[in-house]
């Protein structure tokens, strides 16, 4: 089996196939126009994803996450969670708002599915509004408990933390690792909305201000042991059945250790999360040869990949909600 090693000496071994750019949120950091999108022309057919699937993991890739949008609006995700299953990928996921996923999660976890991240921004209702366009918490909730009913520990909860929008809820989420073995995950707001620099610094909340406050409500935290390479560093406050972590890419960038590629809905590999480069998959995808001539798509778009992205400010071709999470 080959291996998949970028210009940098770092192993790509996570692949993240976003299946559709649409969502029944309107997160401002995600979709900044609040308008939502459409399905594009050339959208990842089920066919396509076990291609690249396949040829991921000739190359070494281990994990697979599903994401959009929100990726349980798209039917066909089961076919695509059992193509990877069915391809011996060790480690298969989505990450999800789980408005859908109590109805969904028996098919999903019947095609193969492993683990699951949710997207919550808030505990109160009124904050959690405001943070997703207009959402109503409820149906998370039921996915959440429907997750740790099934066993499916732990159940990551990902927080992109907003000064004036949610961070009056950073105590309030923590609290919820005190009995529910949950992983609750700061993530500081990165600039892939577009919005001027001014709003963005106002925005922006340094992932030590978020601790700070943390241990300032529960006391000091202590450190789990977490993979080197994974994006958020984890802690416990001592005594507590879950975990706490701090994903820094701002103020405390880890792209040394990056191990990740991204797929497009529109079939378009992209090395790094926070540059624009792109390659387009779909020639390789209707060649005579497919899987092969994806893999060569990987090995130049992995030689491709830039030491690092850019944090500050900046206008990007995508916003957050059309590069997939």
């Amino acid at each position: 089996m080959k291996t998949l090693v970028d210009q940098h000496g770092r192993v790509v071994r996570d692949l993240r196939i976003s299946v559709t750019p649409r969502c029944n949120f309107r997160c401002t950091y995600c979709d900044p126009l609040g308008m939502g999108h459409r399905d594009p022309f050339g959208t990842v057919s089920v066919r396509d994803v076990a291609y690249v699937v396949d040829a991921a993991v000739g190359l070494g890739i281990t994990s697979v996450r599903f994401t959009g949008g929100e990726p349980l609006l798209r039917k066909e995700l089961p076919e695509m969670i059992a193509l990877a299953k069915t391809a011996k990928v060790e480690d298969i996921a989505i990450t999800t708002n789980a408005t859908l996923l109590k109805r969904r999660l028996p098919e999903l976890l019947d095609a193969g599915l492993h683990r699951v991240n949710i997207s919550l921004d808030a505990v109160d209702e009124g904050v959690f509004k405001q943070a997703t366009g207009g959402g109503s918490s409820k149906p998370v909730w039921e996915g959440i408990d429907e997750l740790l009913t099934r066993g499916l520990h732990p159940v990551k909860l990902n927080a992109v933390v907003m000064r004036g929008v949610n961070d009056s809820e950073i105590t309030k989420l923590a609290a919820l690792t005190q009995t529910l073995p949950l992983h609750v995950r700061f993530i500081e707001y990165m600039h892939l909305n577009n919005a001027d620099s001014e709003q963005y610094q106002k925005s922006f909340v340094p992932g030590w201000e978020i601790r700070a406050l943390v241990e300032q409500e529960f006391g000091a935290l202590e450190a789990v042991p977490t993979d080197p390479s994974a994006p958020a560093r984890l802690f416990k406050v001592p005594g507590w059945i879950g975990a706490v972590g701090f994903i820094n890419p701002v103020s405390e960038p880890f792209c040394g250790l990056c191990s990740r590629m991204r797929l497009t809905s529109d079939a378009k590999l992209r090395p790094c999360l926070l540059n624009d480069r792109e390659f387009d998959l779909r020639p390789a995808l209707e060649n005579a040869e497919p899987v092969t001539a994806i893999q060569e798509m990987f090995l130049v778009a992995a030689h491709r990949k830039v030491a690092s992205g850019i944090t500050t400010p900046t206008q990007r071709a995508r916003t957050m909600v059309a590069i997939g999470g």
